[in-house]
Formats: C-alpha cells, structure tokens, sequence
C-alpha cells in the first residue's frame, strides 16, 4: 500500500482512490465496501474491473482513515487483497455511497475466485421448509456457491458467467441490488422460479418420471446402482460406500481396479465414524475448498473393503454443493463413493450429452442439471503431512486462484511434466496453475490442456512471450511445447524436473537460495541422460548443481519395471551383488529361472535397461520383495502400500534402528558428485526378512534408513558449501513417515526446513517450479 495517511488532528474533508487487487470479485467485497462506507459515513463509489476494483471514498479525514485502516482487517473470508494503492483526489461533496457497473478496459489483473462450499447460512435455508429456497439444489449467496467453474472472462458478472441464460425473477433480482443483503450482486443467485433445475435419467437418454429427482436417486442408490451425479466442476460416479458389491460393480465398469476411492459423508461427526480424524484434518475438511482429505481409517467403519484396498486410509470429504448435502438430508444414505466421472486417467465429463456418451456403459442413472459448467475441475485432495496441510491434488476450491512469485516474470507458460499434468500461466509477481489435468498420454487428455490453457489464457488476458518445459525429450508436453512456441516464433526454455521441484518449494518461502534441495521421486530426466529421483542438489531459483544421488540401478524392462515392480527388485539386488537365480531370489521375485536370466543378460548387456537413482522405483522395489507386490494398478501403489505397513504398528516403531545408506566418493571441488550406496541397506533388510522380523517393523526401518541417508548427504552438503536451509520436494514428499522422519533428522542436525504448502511436491506443483526457473534465468540474462 502506497502513500497511507498517518493520525488525524482535524476532519477536513479528503477523497481518496484505492485499487484493491486480489481476489476481490464473486466474493461480497463490493457489498463489504458499502457497508463499511456506510458505517464511516463516508460518499463515493465501488466498481469491478478487469484489475481489480477500484473505490472513491470521501469525507470527514479520520473518517476516511478509519476506512482505510479497517479495510485490510475486516475483508470476507473468500477474498484476498494482494496490494492496495491510493492516491488523493479532489474533494466533490458527494456524501452518499454508490456501487457503479463493472469497466473492462486494458489487462486483467485480478482474480476469479475459486468455487467455494455451501455456507452455513445458505445451507439452513436448504433445509428450512418454511424458506423459498426450501430444497434448492442451486442455492448460494455471495459467501459461497460456483465461481470458477461456471465464469467465462473477468470481470465476474452475470453476464460472463453460465447463469446468464438465467434471467432473475423479481424476488431474486430485489435480493441482488439490495446492498444489505446478503446475496447483493451473488451472480449465481437463483431460486426454484427463475433457476437451473434436476432431473433424473436412464443410461438410454430417457428421462425418469419423478417428483422429487434427488429422492429418487437416493432410492437407486440405497438399490445398489450407480449413479452419474452432475456436480460443480463435472460428474461424479457414485455407489453406497457401504455395498461392497456395488463398489466392486462400479470398479470392473470403470476399469479402476486397485487405486482407492474417495468417501462422501454427510458431516463431520459421520466423518469422524469413518476415520481416526486429528484436528488438523477437521479443520482441512471443513474450509470452504472442500478437499478429499487422506485421514486414518477406523476399523469396523462399515465401509466396503473394495473401496480402499491394502492401505490403512481413506479419502474422505464433505458435501460441497446443495445437492450433495440433499443426498444425505433423509439419513439413509450415510456414505457415499463420489469419484470422477471418466474412464481411469481421462478428463473428468460435464457435459449432459458427453456424459451419456461416455458413461452409459457405467452408469445405471443420471442426475443431470442445466447449469453449464464451462471448466472441468476435478474434486482437490490434500493430506496432513508432518503436522500441516499438503496439496496432493490442487484442483476445485485452489484453481485458479493466484499463487505469488518471488521476483518479476515475463508473460509466460509452463507446461508442467507428463504424469499430473497442471500448466501454470505467469506474468509480473503472480503464476496462476491449472486445474489438475490428469496423465497427459492421448489425445483426450491434450484436448483438455489446451482447453483449459485457451480459458486462463483469455481469462487473465496473458499471452506468454516465453514457453517453459521439463527437460525430458519423450514427454509429450515437451513436443507440444516446442511446437506451439516455435508456431509463435517464442523463446524456449528447458528445465531439469528435479531443479523446477526444489525451485518451487524455494519460491512458495520467498527462498532466493542456495539451499540444499533434497528432490525425491519416481522418474525426472537428468542432465547426464539417465532417470533421477533421488537427488540432493544445491540450488538457486536460477541454477542448481548435484551433490549427491542414490547411486543408479538398472531398470530392467524400462519402462515395464515402474509397472512390475518385482523387476525393480531384481535390478537392484543384482547391484546389491546377490545372486539372482537362487532359490531364495527366485522365491523372492516370484520369477521363473528363466524370466531372470533373460533380465540379468539385459542388464549386464544394457540392453533395455536405462539407470535410475529413483526413489520411489526404490521403494518399489522394497515392497516387491517385502509385501510381494509384483504389478500395480496405479502410479505409486507400491509406495503407499509399504509406509501403510509401517502405519499399521507405528506406535510401536518410532525406535525403529534404520538400515544404512553407504555415502562414497564425490568431489565437490571438481564437480562430482557422491553417490549413494544402497547395497548394505539390502543385505540388512534381507537378514531382518530370513530372521522372520515383522513386516511392519522392516518397513519402518527401510523409511528411516532413507531418510537417515539423506540426512547424512546434506550434512556432507553443508561441510561442502556452507548452506544452512533444506527444501524438501517431489512425489515422495507426499509420503507421511518419509517427510516427519528428513524434518526431524535434518532439524536435529540444525537446518531449516522447508516443506510445499500451497503447491504440490510432486509433479501437479512442476509447472510452478518451471516458471520459476525460467523468471529467475531471465532476469540474470538480463
């Protein structure tokens, strides 16, 4: 904030202008304003436009210093101010206060809110049969309800919203221009005279005779079908959670086989039936943004084991939408599956007539509405992770609110990676990511990029001067990216996966660096031409340098082994120096003499075997061998499985001694790197198995050995370089015991640490990491 007045001896009458920018429209800042200006006394004006709004106010001096000062404080609780300046202006005598209509002119520079959850007061209107809104489906006001699912362009009116064909009735129009009210200028503002409606269909298009559409689709689904629910950001499918033939009927027609399925409950007190809830998951569930939070099951919770299998956590969240809460409102359904209404990893439907198309072989029913959603958004998912939230999944109730960036950006685009796919768009101190896009490997899913890039494009009117992408030749979004820039005549920057990880946890603190970045994960393409993963870098937001690594191991098969990850464990118990065709090692792989042979000349030849210093490959090598998981169904399972393992007894192995990671060789002074030894680690971890040790109890020991390791290669780093603070990054980062056990080695040795917040640490979080690095690059270049 520029030029803020100090006290005030006088009332002089003064007029001021303020431009607020942030997240200040859709979310009751005008109404706030007129409020507040009413309160002070003062004249003037409020208006949205393309940056921000912008607010006259006029009157006695203190008067006008109480405003100011109050603003900042008292703002609602959706809204962000991210700067305000003011200038004076010259006194007119005007003394009331007045909203005007919204301006559009130059570039935008606010935000579109996010869409936020059914507020409290909205929600007992829902309920109440005496109100008009009385079992709305569509109900909100400006406190809550869809924003960025249902906005076109800022600035965010009705006219640039898909409620536009929805003109009000006169009771609804009085509540919109009424100043006091609390859905003054709502633009979704709707009712059962003037607004979208719900009905029911069969998986043929044909509509469903019903009364009342929700009671009918409770009825189907305490039947045992599964439904296609039209939501906020795209349909869901849902089951009773409590129908293990119901949940495994919709697994086999979706095709998701192993990976969990998120939870929908009525409230918290059913939530808390469900799962273990600490209060830091409570109060996670219970923000407006509404995510899917990982919490620790409750055993005999009543829900089918179909849903979550293997692991000991359940994805859980709450109704977001009025519809969701009418589902529970009778309480005979307690528990709802709601997962993305797709096949496995394509782009989630919204549309009426896409849905029928897609998902008549799945769905039995459908509850569809006719209030368009003009950008798919899947449901977020965070966990609590070492104490504070994490993002896994930023996606409704984030996107596309603005993330902030520690120094001056170009127009630019960030294309992100190849799994997760998120882009990021950024100009000036702020990037704004995309909604979780889901794998980008087909057509289907870069249709969808480029969609969702044309809408924040022209939303936040950037048109990227600089495309930024992973340096991996083989990613599609690599391809893509040089040919959409070299099509614009656009500089191209490449970045390494790892360096854009540490970067973005640098930038989410304000970091300008060096620190040391620990960067584990699953697959990142190096500078030498090998798979990374398991990386300790030193690093500015501008450059980086490896210290250390896991040393490398081949994976046999190539890209086979992230799929079998008993080809993992062959890889790297063959560096171990084991023999491979033992009748223990065979018994341990659950592999022929003949499949080993065949691997062993592959990776004594090279031959289809590239090297890996990957984390998480391993980890799924561990689990191969200790849990016998020798295919996954989804990216990750392996990983997860085996820290559910040591969950299962933690109480009881907090003590657990860590297997050791050999540090060797490495010289700093002439750039090479130390590398990290993993064969000991196996040789203990292979007597604990022969010696009958618990399951739990060596998985408990693999995570501290690990996270012991690179405890050890950062105390190196420093003795090397001198740096203090570790940033902590990638996919592996998402791993509970893993992050509790590197923050409190490396504290207790006397780093500060750094841990992702705002973005995700695995590759969802890249493409912010990415337009990071190309900013910093940019500006030494300049």
């Amino acid at each position: 904030m520029s030029d803020v007045p100090g006290k005030r001896t006088n009332d002089a009458r003064e007029r001021r202008q303020l431009l607020v920018r942030g997240v200040v429209q859709g979310v009751g800042f005008r109404p706030f304003i007129y409020r507040l200006a009413h309160e002070e006394g003062l004249g003037g004006f409020i208006g949205n436009d393309t940056d921000g709004v912008t607010i006259e106010v006029e009157g006695p001096g203190a008067r006008v210093d109480a405003f100011v000062a109050r603003l900042p404080r008292e703002i609602p609780p959706m809204a962000r101010v991210d700067s305000m300046v003011m200038q004076r202006k010259t006194a007119t005598g005007e003394t009331a206060f007045r909203i005007i209509a919204s301006e559009v002119h130059g570039r935008v520079s606010t935000g579109i809110p996010a869409d936020a959850a059914t507020c409290v007061d909205c929600l007992r209107e829902l309920l109440d049969p005496s109100d008009r809104r009385y079992r709305y489906p569509f109900i909100n006001c400006t406190n809550c309800g869809p924003r960025f699912t249902i906005t076109r362009q800022i600035p965010y009116d009705r006219p640039q919203t898909s409620m536009a064909r929805f003109p009000m009735c006169a009771a609804c129009q009085a509540e919109y221009e009424d100043p006091l009210h609390r859905r003054f200028h709502a633009q979704p503002n709707a009712c059962w005279d003037c607004g979208p409606r719900v009905w029911l269909v069969g998986a043929d298009g044909a509509a469903i005779e019903s009364a009342d559409a929700v009671t009918s689709a409770i009825d189907r689904l305490v039947d045992g079908q599964t439904l296609a629910i039209k939501g906020v950001g795209g349909f869901h499918l849902s089951v009773d959670a409590s129908n293990e033939a119901a949940v495994m009927r919709l697994r086999e027609r979706k095709h998701r086989y192993g990976k969990p399925l998120a939870v929908m409950v009525r409230d918290l007190t059913a939530a808390r039936a469900l799962c273990l809830l600490r209060a830091e998951e409570e109060a996670l569930m219970e923000t407006p943004a509404r995510p899917i939070v990982l919490a620790r099951t409750r055993e005999g919770n009543g829900i089918a084991a179909g849903v979550a299998p293997g692991i000991p956590w359940l994805g859980v969240f709450l109704p977001y939408a009025p519809l969701q809460h009418l589902l529970f409102a009778d309480g005979r359904l307690k528990a709802l599956v709601m997962t993305s209404a797709n096949l496995s990893e394509e782009p989630i439907a919204i549309d009426n007539d896409e849905a029928l198309a897609r998902l008549g072989e799945i769905a039995d029913a459908f509850v569809m509405h006719d209030r368009e959603i003009l950008q798919r958004c899947d449901d977020s998912v965070a966990a609590v992770v070492d104490g504070a939230p994490q993002l896994i999944r930023r996606a409704r109730g984030f996107v596309p609110l603005a993330l902030e960036l520690p120094l001056e950006a170009p127009p630019l685009l960030a294309v992100g990676g190849h799994l997760k796919s998120v882009f990021a768009l950024a100009r000036r101190r702020f990037a704004y990511q995309s909604q979780h896009l889901g794998d980008l490997e087909n057509l289907t899913g870069l249709e969808f990029f480029e969609e969702s890039l044309d809408h924040l494009m022209r939303t936040f009117e950037i048109t990227p001067e600089i495309v930024v992408h992973d340096l991996h030749p083989g990613y599609l979004s690599t391809a893509w990216a040089k040919e959409w820039a070299h099509k614009r005549k656009l500089r191209v920057f490449a970045v390494q996966h790892h360096h854009a990880h540490v970067a973005g946890c640098m930038a989410e603190h304000g970091l300008t660096g060096p620190v040391i970045g620990l960067s584990l994960d699953g697959t990142g393409y190096g500078t030498d031409g090998r798979v990374w993963g398991g990386e300790v870098l030193i690093a500015s937001l501008d450059q980086f340098a490896r210290f250390a690594h896991l040393d490398s191991v081949p994976m046999p098969g190539g890209e086979a082994a992230i799929h079998e990850p008993w080809r993992m464990a062959l890889g790297h118990l063959w560096a171990a120096g084991f023999d491979m065709t033992s009748s223990e090692m065979l018994r341990v792989l659950g592999a022929t003499e003949r499949d080993v042979r065949v691997l062993v000349r592959m990776m004594e030849r090279g031959v289809n075997a590239p090297q890996t210093s990957s984390v998480g490959r391993l980890f799924d090598a561990v689990a191969a061998v200790v849990l016998g998981r020798r295919v996954v169904d989804y990216e990750a399972q392996a990983a997860i499985e085996l820290e559910g393992m040591a969950v299962d007894e933690a109480d009881g192995l907090e003590d657990a001694a860590d297997y050791a990671i050999e540090l060797v060789g490495g010289d700093w002074a002439k750039h090479e790197a130390m590398r990290m030894k993993v064969g000991p680690l196996w040789r203990a971890l292979m007597a604990d198995l022969r010696a009958n040790v618990s399951k739990a109890r060596v998985s408990a020991k693999f995570h501290a050995g690990v996270a012991a390791g690179f405890v050890r290669a950062a105390v190196a780093a420093r003795i090397e370089t001198g740096v203090r603070q570790v940033a902590l990054s990638g996919g592996a980062m998402h791993n509970r015991r893993l992050a509790r056990l590197l923050r409190t080695g490396l504290e207790a040795e006397g780093f500060e640490v750094f841990q992702h917040r705002r973005v995700s640490p695995g590759d969802g979080g890249l493409s912010y990491g990415q337009a990071v690095v190309a900013a910093a690059m940019l500006s030494k270049l300049s």
